[in-house]
């Protein structure tokens, strides 16, 4: 693998410690206690209510949790996020989800907090950076839609995106290794980088390593002009146009922002039957 460069999920990062057991290839972990004020790989602070489909994924033990993952709101009762999301956070302990904010410590009336109860790994992810990486969580009861908590839009199925997509997320804003996460949502519009371009990009990165990068499972991004991209605690959001989520965080390079790396996404368009299998109130 390049010297400089390393492949990673694009959690946050270390939480494998939590658990007392060490974890192979890419870490992921707790928030840093270090949380200044400032901007998500070269993106901007959101709005309230600007992405309402947004959530926290929260890990916890004894009723003190963390920000972990990202997820979208798809219906009243199930959220859409990364396998590696599930399989890679602890069993043990709690898990729930936080919706309906902009801030991740603010209390607002539509704030909802609400337990994990299932969580439904694609039968063919078999972990690592490989394809395949989708999950859904079931939620212990139904999240009440307003304005500042919204289900997204699924795409079509086996629709291929281009253009402009929007990343949020409360992933890390650093581009070195440590990761230093906001509390505040953030938001960027970064261009879709063609499949033969994003090959192209990541086999020059891992130097004759093998590439995971998988045409039907994936899409990438990359940065306009500063690096801008998906970061560790970013994993499992969205990636979406116009209101529909077109791509789920799942994997990169670190550090975060660096030169010709992309962000890569799996592509959700392709897991339209997995997600109507398992999900029986999709908004009509």
């Amino acid at each position: 693998m390049h010297l400089t460069m390393k492949l990673f999920f694009l959690l946050v990062v270390t939480i494998a410690l939590a658990s007392g057991k060490p974890s192979p290839g890419p870490k992921i972990g707790r928030r840093s206690f270090f949380q200044p004020s400032v901007r998500v790989i070269h993106g901007d602070d959101a709005t309230e209510g600007q992405y309402p489909y947004q959530i926290s994924y929260q890990w916890g033990i004894l009723g003190v949790y963390e920000h972990v993952c990202g997820g979208s709101i798809i219906s009243p009762t199930f959220i859409l996020t990364a396998g590696h999301c599930v399989t890679q956070v602890p069993e043990i302990g709690e898990h729930k989800i936080v919706a309906g904010i902009t801030e991740l410590n603010e209390k607002n009336n539509e704030r909802q907090e609400i337990q994990v109860v299932e969580k439904i790994v694609h039968p063919n992810f078999t972990g690592g950076v490989g394809p395949n990486d989708v999950a859904l969580l079931k939620l212990a009861k139904p999240l009440e839609f307003g304005d500042l908590v919204k289900p997204v839009v699924l795409p079509e199925a086996d629709s291929v995106p281009s253009g402009d997509s929007v990343l949020t997320g409360w992933g890390s804003t650093s581009t070195t290794v440590i990761p230093v996460l906001p509390n505040h949502l953030q938001t960027v519009t970064i261009p879709i980088l063609e499949y033969t371009d994003c090959k192209t990009a990541i086999d020059a990165l891992l130097d004759g390593e093998a590439n995971p990068l998988s045409e039907v499972s994936n899409i990438c991004t990359h940065s306009k002009s500063n690096g801008e991209g998906a970061c560790s605690g970013d994993s499992g959001g969205p990636l979406a146009q116009n209101g529909t989520v077109i791509g789920i965080v799942s994997w990169g390079f670190t550090p975060c922002g660096s030169e010709k790396a992309p962000s890569v996404y799996t592509r959700v368009s392709n897991f339209i039957d997995f997600i109507k299998e398992n999900v029986n109130d999709l908004p009509k």
